[in-house]
């Protein structure tokens, strides 16, 4: 059976920024629904969800994104999870002044990260077949799977 990933990004924005929202990711796949970080402005639709997955526990969002996931019937979290075959696994990533977290999401052979704020690149995203990632003071390509890769500015 294929399995079809569909990624849509809720927000491409820092938490104040004048023209984006805050970056935000809806993951469907398999019937199921995972938002990871996201905002105001960033909201998913208005659809039932697995879970709502962040990668800073310390966000200055937290309060925003724990109202959201509560009036969908889930809490926000930073942590690992498996729906059929869809393993997301929470991966440390170096953060400036405190622990933040990225997202490995894996299925049918395929790799996806998740990994919207880091100070150095995590290992553990490498040979990854797409990577969404906060990149503006990288001075030169991410190389992903087959030496692809790039970035792009919004």
């Amino acid at each position: 059976m294929t399995r079809w990933l569909r990624l849509t990004l809720l927000g491409v924005g820092a938490m104040n920024s004048p023209r984006f929202a805050p970056a935000g990711l809806l993951l469907r796949c398999c019937g199921h629904r995972v938002v990871f970080d996201g905002g105001p402005g960033a909201d998913p639709p208005p659809r039932p969800l697995d879970a709502w997955l962040v990668t800073d526990e310390q966000a200055e969002l937290r309060s925003a994104l724990r109202r959201g996931a509560i009036a969908r019937g889930v809490r926000i979290r930073a942590g690992d999870l498996q729906l059929g075959g869809i393993r997301l696994r929470c991966l440390p990533v170096a953060h400036t002044s405190h622990p933040a977290h990225g997202y490995r999401i894996e299925t049918g052979g395929r790799v996806v990260v998740w990994a919207p704020e880091f100070w150095e690149f995590p290992a553990w995203a490498a040979g990854a077949d797409l990577m969404f990632a906060e990149a503006a003071a990288w001075d030169r390509p991410i190389r992903f799977r087959g030496g692809v890769g790039g970035r792009a500015t919004v």
